[in-house]
């Protein structure tokens, strides 16, 4: 009887795997999961080969049990001793399986999120990669006092601390490193947001010491855009990483939902295997959620020391909701003109190529070439064009321009005109498709949606919290009923200049594009008021900067500086002086006054 027990649990030992491995292959195959199907099918080849071999196992079962003590019941106990071991290394190699099949899924969907250059609505129809245009990025460690806030910056000197981002990600996958913490600042535009999604593709595509640097260590990229998860954040204080990262993680994707192995993430927080990128802190409009928010940050910063994490906001909005933990704080600086060159040839390369249907020939290169450099001698022979094309984003617009066979503006203001009329009138011609609206029409919604966002401190917007508000203005321009659905369905649709963030959830395609246009209609019926009493509030002052530097460029700015002067605080009085800049006109009194005033801030430093 002993005999026949231990002949019938043998056999279980030695068939048990190749059957499991049968049954969970063959599940696979019915879900269509092809690639666990394929490893399974390794698994359970290999199992086979145990049943041949598995006699040695339990041989070996047997000497165990005599060296217990004999006996069938301390045979059997040997026998699933041994079976535990065997059977634990296999579902630990199928575990590791698992989680590398997740790890590709990961990948490749972050791979599709951040493939094409975001041009802001710019160019619709033309889908460039992301890898082929980037110009890498230079940073400079600047304290937070030395940050310019102003859009409009000089070519940069020559600044021996300026690095690539790819010698800052060695020196972060150092341990106890100072550079585990990194808040990079920049001014619209800059490429804040464009530096973190070509990390996170990078990463992604498993490129890092190919793209970025020979040394870069290995890093899981995770990007957070910090508006949308916000309320989450505010919900819970509490709320942890791993869970922020989980629930964020299950939502990249609406068809077939990533579903990470149990521990994934906690495991690779835990050996710092993970690169934290946090886009976006001042997108967080309102003062007080935009600092407990930071607070949040900190706080995940201490409990996870040695990942390190990257926060990118533009100065102003930091000022006011800085990160408390010891922070690397880094300037993006202004393009160079060899980045400039190298950024138009880029461009127009990758138009090019999309535009000839994706053919990549000597004829498509020269005619890129052509046009390419024909752009950057414009842009170097006219100061006010170069002051310009520093920054990526308005380069970009100014390239669209130029494509476009429209004469390059010289002024910011114009800059944003001349686009607005491309993306709003020119683009839709170009297309013979037809509008009900004209484009000064569709401006003059856009221009009353804008400037209601940025009293309500929001970028993103649902159809019923701004429905009344667009069909009103519909009636007072359209002579046809044209509803407000149709209306944002155009502008998303043809233009661009407004996108679809989420299905229901609307933006402007570039929060600079939202400031333009709150400044153009704050002009046009004469609202300066408003910005005056945003001169007063220091807390508002962050959101509504740019906007009033665009407002100046618009016309006289005499009361906008008389009032920055009698708010007295260091941002206003810099937003003055951006605004004497910039601005078309001021009294001459006024600008004495000002210039009186830096004098004398000079000496009594």
């Amino acid at each position: 009887m002993e005999k026949r027990i231990k002949g019938l649990f043998a056999n279980i030992v030695r068939f048990t795997p190749s059957g499991v491995g049968l049954g969970i292959m063959a599940h696979s195959i019915a879900e269509q999961e092809w690639v666990q199907a394929i490893l399974l099918s390794i698994v359970t080849a290999g199992s086979t080969i145990w049943v041949s071999f598995s006699g040695k196992f339990i041989e070996e079962a047997g000497k165990e049990a005599e060296a217990r003590g004999g006996g069938l019941a301390k045979w059997m106990f040997a026998m699933g001793d041994l079976a535990i071991i065997s059977l634990g290394a296999e579902a630990a190699k199928l575990w590791r399986q698992l989680a590398s099949e997740f790890e590709d899924k990961y990948y490749e969907r972050l791979i599709y999120l951040c493939r094409n250059y975001e041009t802001q609505g710019l160019d619709k129809e033309q889908v460039l990669e992301l890898q082929r245009v980037f110009v890498p990025l230079k940073v400079s460690q600047r304290s937070l006092i030395q940050i310019s806030p102003d859009l409009l910056q000089k070519l940069p000197g020559k600044i021996s601390t300026q690095q690539e981002i790819g010698q800052l990600l060695v020196e972060m996958g150092k341990k106890d490193s100072t550079f585990k913490r990194i808040a990079i600042l920049g001014v619209p535009g800059a490429g804040k947001t464009t530096l973190l999604r070509y990390l996170t593709l990078v990463y992604s595509n498993r490129q890092q010491r190919k793209a970025l640097h020979r040394d870069a260590p290995k890093f899981v990229p995770v990007l957070i855009y910090l508006r949308d998860v916000k309320d989450d954040i505010l919900d819970n204080s509490k709320l942890k990483l791993l869970d922020l990262i989980d629930k964020w993680v299950r939502h990249l994707q609406i068809i077939k939902p990533l579903q990470p192995p149990p521990d994934w993430f906690a495991h690779r927080l835990e050996n710092n295997q993970c690169l934290i990128l946090l886009d976006g802190l001042d997108e967080i409009a309102d003062e007080q959620e935009r600092q407990l928010v930071s607070e949040w940050v900190d706080i995940q910063m201490y409990e996870y020391s040695q990942i390190p994490f990257i926060l990118t906001s533009r100065p102003l909005g930091y000022k006011n909701a800085k990160l408390q933990q010891p922070v690397t704080v880094l300037e993006v600086q202004p393009f160079t003109l060899t980045q400039v060159k190298q950024f138009i040839h880029n461009w127009y390369v990758e138009t090019e190529i999309r535009t000839q249907g994706n053919k990549d020939d000597l004829g498509v290169r020269e005619e890129a070439l052509k046009e390419s450099n024909d752009l950057f001698e414009r842009i170097r022979e006219n100061p006010p064009l170069t002051a310009m094309a520093v920054n990526p984003l308005l380069l970009t617009m100014i390239a669209t321009v130029h494509r476009r066979g429209s004469a390059l503006p010289g002024k910011r203001i114009e800059l944003y005109k001349e686009i607005c009329q491309v993306l709003l009138e020119k683009r839709q011609r170009a297309k013979r498709l037809h509008s009900t609206l004209t484009a000064s029409q569709k401006q003059t919604v856009l221009q009353k949606l804008a400037l209601e966002l940025m009293q309500r401190k929001r970028r993103d917007f649902e159809l019923a919290q701004i429905d009344s508000l667009i069909q009103q203005k519909l009636r007072l321009v359209a002579v046809d009923t044209f509803s407000s659905q149709d209306f944002l369905m155009e502008i998303r649709e043809v233009s661009g200049l407004l996108i679809a963030k989420e299905e229901g959830i609307y933006e402007f395609a570039h929060l600079s594009f939202q400031e333009y246009l709150a400044s153009v209609e704050i002009r046009k019926l004469n609202l300066q008021q408003v910005l005056i009493q945003v001169l007063q509030d220091a807390d508002q002052l962050s959101w509504w900067a740019e906007t009033i530097r665009l407002y100046a460029a618009q016309g006289d700015t005499s009361d906008i500086i008389q009032a920055a002067m009698q708010a007295s605080t260091v941002d206003a009085l810099a937003l003055a002086f951006d605004c004497l800049e910039e601005g078309e006109s001021v009294d001459p009194i006024v600008r004495q006054e000002l210039e009186d005033l830096l004098e004398q801030g000079l000496k009594d430093r």
